[in-house]
């Protein structure tokens, strides 16, 4: 068996199907064809966005694993830690990767991490300290998203403190709901924002972005033992929905206080 033997640095996220382990055949059939068309979405997004940055950005690369109902995403920035770019980058493509997710019935929960890992494209194999982090809080969390381990959200933090700028629109502190009725404080993916961008929402002109995802949710069966992960994340929604509103308002106020052209 051939093993790995160039450590990387990057950004890895480990996420699992919620509901997948009691799928019938029909709904095997179903989540693989899904699971398919969102990964190459993702693939197109990932092309897109690094495309988009390639000149700023250390040959960044997005390779993806799949394990049963699991799914492992990482950017490989090389010899170099990621950037913020890259990181706002990462965030961005899983920004999208949850709500088409979402569109295709399923819900992905999950975590991400940054640090080092061995990769093997040939055996399917990665591994290493950023796995391992990533992979101790990808099912700890009681919700359908996406949020950086505690590790990671310091090292966010770190770039943001240093860069003086606010990436909201792809990430957003809050506490994460945990199993056993805990929460931590870590930086989430912000998916609930493209419900509010024209270009991107799944919203048709009349549906409202909250009454989308009710749509979204109600398609699965909520078994007794796992309503509270579907209202976590309806409280989620509203809580980066209530941040939007804010942010329009800002803006409202500040287009009206510029001064007028002579």
């Amino acid at each position: 068996m051939r093993t790995p033997t160039q450590q990387e640095n990057g950004i890895v996220a480990v996420l699992d199907a919620l509901g997948a382990a009691n799928y019938t055949n029909v709904e095997i059939e179903r989540f693989m064809r899904s699971r398919e068309n969102v990964l190459t979405l993702l693939n197109q997004k990932a092309e897109d966005v690094l495309g988009e940055n390639d000149s700023h950005m250390a040959a960044p690369m997005i390779t993806t694993f799949t394990f049963n109902d699991t799914v492992i995403v990482i950017l490989r920035t090389g010899r170099k830690p990621p950037s913020l770019q890259e990181i706002t980058a990462f965030f961005m493509i899983m920004r999208k990767f949850l709500v088409d997710s979402l569109q295709h019935r399923i819900l992905f929960r999950g975590s991400v991490a940054i640090g080092t890992f061995y990769v093997n494209d040939k055996t399917n194999t990665v591994m290493g300290e950023a796995v391992t982090d990533a992979a101790a809080w990808y099912n700890r969390a009681e919700w359908i998203g996406v949020h950086a381990t505690p590790r990671t959200t310091l090292i966010i933090q770190r770039w943001l403190e240093h860069e003086r700028v606010v990436k909201g629109y792809v990430m957003i502190d809050y506490d994460i709901p945990l199993k056993g009725g805990s929460t931590v404080r870590a930086k989430a993916v912000n998916w609930p924002k493209i419900f509010f961008v024209k270009p991107y929402t799944p919203c048709s002109p009349k549906e409202r972005p909250r009454e989308k995802l009710l749509e979204f949710l109600s398609f699965h069966q909520v078994p007794l033992g796992v309503e509270t992960k579907y209202f976590n994340t309806l409280a989620f929604f509203d809580h980066a929905a209530a941040k939007v509103k804010e942010e329009n308002r800002h803006l409202k106020v500040k287009i009206k206080s510029a001064p007028s052209r002579p």
